[in-house]
Protein backbone atom coordinates (compact mmCIF):
# COMPACT_ATOMS: atom_id res chain seq x y z
CA UNK A 1 0.00 0.00 0.00
CA UNK A 2 1.06 3.56 -0.72
CA UNK A 3 -0.93 6.29 1.02
CA UNK A 4 -3.63 3.70 1.68
CA UNK A 5 -3.89 2.65 -1.97
CA UNK A 6 -3.24 -0.89 -3.10
CA UNK A 7 -0.01 -0.74 -5.09
CA UNK A 8 -1.53 -3.08 -7.70
CA UNK A 9 -4.13 -0.40 -8.49
CA UNK A 10 -1.53 2.29 -9.14
CA UNK A 11 -0.43 2.60 -12.79
CA UNK A 12 3.23 1.57 -13.09
CA UNK A 13 4.22 4.87 -14.75
CA UNK A 14 2.68 6.84 -11.85
CA UNK A 15 4.37 4.59 -9.31
CA UNK A 16 7.76 5.02 -10.99
CA UNK A 17 7.36 8.79 -11.23
CA UNK A 18 6.59 8.91 -7.49
CA UNK A 19 9.92 7.36 -6.48
CA UNK A 20 13.37 8.93 -6.44
CA UNK A 21 16.27 6.56 -5.85
CA UNK A 22 19.81 7.70 -5.09
CA UNK A 23 22.50 5.03 -5.05
CA UNK A 24 26.06 5.01 -3.79
CA UNK A 25 27.27 4.69 -7.38
CA UNK A 26 25.98 7.71 -9.24
CA UNK A 27 25.38 8.29 -12.91
CA UNK A 28 25.97 11.73 -14.34
CA UNK A 29 25.81 12.91 -17.92
CA UNK A 30 28.35 14.86 -19.99
CA UNK A 31 26.16 17.92 -19.68
CA UNK A 32 26.11 20.98 -17.44
CA UNK A 33 25.68 20.67 -13.70
CA UNK A 34 22.33 22.42 -14.13
CA UNK A 35 21.17 19.82 -16.67
CA UNK A 36 22.37 16.96 -14.46
CA UNK A 37 20.38 18.27 -11.49
CA UNK A 38 17.30 19.06 -13.63
CA UNK A 39 17.31 15.66 -15.37
CA UNK A 40 13.83 14.17 -14.96
CA UNK A 41 12.32 17.48 -13.82
CA UNK A 42 11.35 19.13 -17.06
CA UNK A 43 10.54 22.80 -16.65
CA UNK A 44 12.45 23.18 -13.38
CA UNK A 45 13.33 26.80 -12.73
CA UNK A 46 16.82 27.99 -11.85
CA UNK A 47 15.51 28.85 -8.37
CA UNK A 48 14.25 25.27 -7.91
CA UNK A 49 17.58 23.87 -9.08
CA UNK A 50 19.48 26.13 -6.68
CA UNK A 51 17.11 25.10 -3.84
CA UNK A 52 17.84 21.41 -4.51
CA UNK A 53 21.58 22.11 -4.75
CA UNK A 54 21.38 23.86 -1.40
CA UNK A 55 19.65 20.88 0.22
CA UNK A 56 22.43 18.57 -0.99
CA UNK A 57 25.14 21.15 -0.14
CA UNK A 58 26.61 20.99 -3.65
CA UNK A 59 25.79 24.70 -4.03
CA UNK A 60 29.02 25.74 -2.28
CA UNK A 61 31.10 23.73 -4.75
CA UNK A 62 29.16 24.96 -7.76
CA UNK A 63 29.87 28.55 -6.73
CA UNK A 64 33.60 27.76 -6.96
CA UNK A 65 33.39 26.42 -10.53
CA UNK A 66 34.30 28.99 -13.21
CA UNK A 67 31.03 28.48 -15.10
CA UNK A 68 28.88 27.80 -12.02
CA UNK A 69 25.75 25.81 -12.93
CA UNK A 70 26.79 25.99 -16.59
CA UNK A 71 29.99 24.00 -15.95
CA UNK A 72 30.04 21.01 -18.29
CA UNK A 73 30.91 17.75 -16.57
CA UNK A 74 33.24 15.27 -18.17
CA UNK A 75 32.14 11.76 -19.10
CA UNK A 76 30.19 10.27 -16.15
CA UNK A 77 31.03 13.36 -14.07
CA UNK A 78 34.76 12.63 -14.04
CA UNK A 79 35.54 16.26 -13.14
CA UNK A 80 33.81 15.83 -9.76
CA UNK A 81 34.88 13.98 -6.63
CA UNK A 82 32.83 11.02 -5.41
CA UNK A 83 31.12 13.15 -2.76
CA UNK A 84 30.31 15.87 -5.28
CA UNK A 85 28.80 13.31 -7.64
CA UNK A 86 26.63 11.93 -4.84
CA UNK A 87 25.45 15.43 -3.92
CA UNK A 88 24.53 16.27 -7.53
CA UNK A 89 22.60 13.00 -7.72
CA UNK A 90 20.87 13.78 -4.41
CA UNK A 91 19.92 17.26 -5.66
CA UNK A 92 18.39 15.63 -8.76
CA UNK A 93 16.24 13.37 -6.57
CA UNK A 94 15.20 16.15 -4.17
CA UNK A 95 14.23 18.44 -7.06
CA UNK A 96 11.61 15.90 -8.14
CA UNK A 97 9.89 16.16 -4.72
CA UNK A 98 9.01 12.46 -4.82
CA UNK A 99 6.40 10.77 -2.64
CA UNK A 100 9.00 8.07 -1.87
CA UNK A 101 12.68 8.89 -1.46
CA UNK A 102 15.18 6.02 -1.32
CA UNK A 103 18.78 6.77 -0.35
CA UNK A 104 21.00 3.71 -0.74
CA UNK A 105 24.31 4.63 0.89
CA UNK A 106 23.89 7.92 -0.97
CA UNK A 107 26.17 9.85 1.40
CA UNK A 108 28.97 7.31 1.74
CA UNK A 109 31.55 9.49 -0.08
CA UNK A 110 30.65 12.62 1.90
CA UNK A 111 32.56 13.64 5.03
CA UNK A 112 30.64 13.44 8.31
CA UNK A 113 30.37 17.24 8.77
CA UNK A 114 28.83 17.72 5.32
CA UNK A 115 26.64 14.66 5.90
CA UNK A 116 25.26 16.30 9.06
CA UNK A 117 24.48 19.50 7.13
CA UNK A 118 22.73 17.54 4.38
CA UNK A 119 20.71 15.41 6.81
CA UNK A 120 19.63 18.54 8.68
CA UNK A 121 18.38 20.07 5.42
CA UNK A 122 16.79 16.79 4.29
CA UNK A 123 14.58 16.65 7.41
CA UNK A 124 12.22 19.20 5.88
CA UNK A 125 12.25 17.43 2.51
CA UNK A 126 11.54 14.04 4.11
CA UNK A 127 8.69 15.37 6.25
CA UNK A 128 5.32 13.91 5.19
CA UNK A 129 6.84 11.46 2.72
CA UNK A 130 8.18 7.96 2.91
CA UNK A 131 11.96 7.91 3.06
CA UNK A 132 14.02 4.75 3.08
CA UNK A 133 17.63 5.33 4.08
CA UNK A 134 20.13 2.50 3.69
CA UNK A 135 23.49 3.07 5.34
CA UNK A 136 26.33 1.55 7.32
CA UNK A 137 26.83 4.84 9.17
CA UNK A 138 24.88 5.23 12.39
CA UNK A 139 25.02 9.02 11.98
CA UNK A 140 22.98 8.70 8.78
CA UNK A 141 20.11 6.73 10.30
CA UNK A 142 20.05 7.68 13.99
CA UNK A 143 17.17 10.17 13.60
CA UNK A 144 14.93 7.80 11.63
CA UNK A 145 11.48 6.96 12.98
CA UNK A 146 12.31 3.29 12.69
CA UNK A 147 15.64 1.55 12.12
CA UNK A 148 15.81 -2.00 10.84
CA UNK A 149 19.11 -3.83 11.28
CA UNK A 150 19.82 -6.55 8.76
CA UNK A 151 22.28 -9.33 9.53
CA UNK A 152 23.02 -12.24 7.19
CA UNK A 153 19.98 -11.41 5.06
CA UNK A 154 17.43 -11.28 7.86
CA UNK A 155 16.00 -8.64 10.20
CA UNK A 156 18.03 -8.88 13.39
CA UNK A 157 16.80 -5.81 15.28
CA UNK A 158 14.23 -3.06 14.89
CA UNK A 159 13.46 0.13 16.79
CA UNK A 160 14.55 3.70 17.35
CA UNK A 161 18.18 4.67 17.84
CA UNK A 162 17.79 4.88 21.61
CA UNK A 163 15.94 1.55 21.81
CA UNK A 164 18.59 -0.21 19.75
CA UNK A 165 21.48 1.24 21.77
CA UNK A 166 19.79 0.05 24.98
CA UNK A 167 19.20 -3.38 23.44
CA UNK A 168 22.96 -3.91 23.36
CA UNK A 169 22.97 -5.95 20.16
CA UNK A 170 24.46 -5.53 16.69
CA UNK A 171 23.38 -1.90 16.33
CA UNK A 172 24.77 -0.91 19.73
CA UNK A 173 28.08 -2.59 18.93
CA UNK A 174 28.33 -0.81 15.58
CA UNK A 175 27.42 2.46 17.29
CA UNK A 176 30.22 2.04 19.84
CA UNK A 177 32.77 1.20 17.12
CA UNK A 178 31.82 4.26 15.12
CA UNK A 179 31.95 6.54 18.16
CA UNK A 180 35.42 5.22 18.95
CA UNK A 181 36.55 5.74 15.35
CA UNK A 182 35.30 9.35 15.47
CA UNK A 183 37.13 10.00 18.74
CA UNK A 184 40.37 8.59 17.32
CA UNK A 185 40.00 10.68 14.17
CA UNK A 186 39.56 13.84 16.27
CA UNK A 187 42.78 13.06 18.19
CA UNK A 188 44.85 12.93 14.98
Amino acid sequence: RIDGNDIRDVPLSLLRSSIAYVTQETFLFSETIRDNIAYGSEGASQADIEWAAGISRIDKDIADFPQGYNTVLGERGITLSGGQKQRVSLARAVLRRPAILILDDALSAVDTHTEEEILGRLKEVMRDRTSIVISHRISTVKHADRIIVLHEGAIAESGTHDELVLLGGIYAELHQKQLLAEELAEME
